[in-house]
């Protein structure tokens, strides 16, 4: 889309180039964001499931000291 925009404008093709290299680069740094995303989002939940299971472990624990 740039560089049609670009050339329309009287750019040259040297300016097009960079404008279409910038556009790719632009476009790979949404995918970056995209995936550190999903990544603190998987992290998110794998440190839920670690609360959960350690909010188990101290109550078996409480459980288990109190009967002693």
């Amino acid at each position: 889309m740039t560089t049609k925009a670009a050339t329309a404008n009287g750019a040259s093709k040297e300016d097009a180039k960079y404008l279409a290299l910038i556009d790719e680069d632009l476009a790979k740094i949404d995918a970056i964001r995209k995936d550190i995303a999903r990544s603190r989002t998987a992290g998110r939940k794998v440190q839920a499931s670690i609360d959960r299971k350690l909010k188990e472990i101290r109550g078996i624990l409480n459980r288990v000291e109190a009967t002693i």
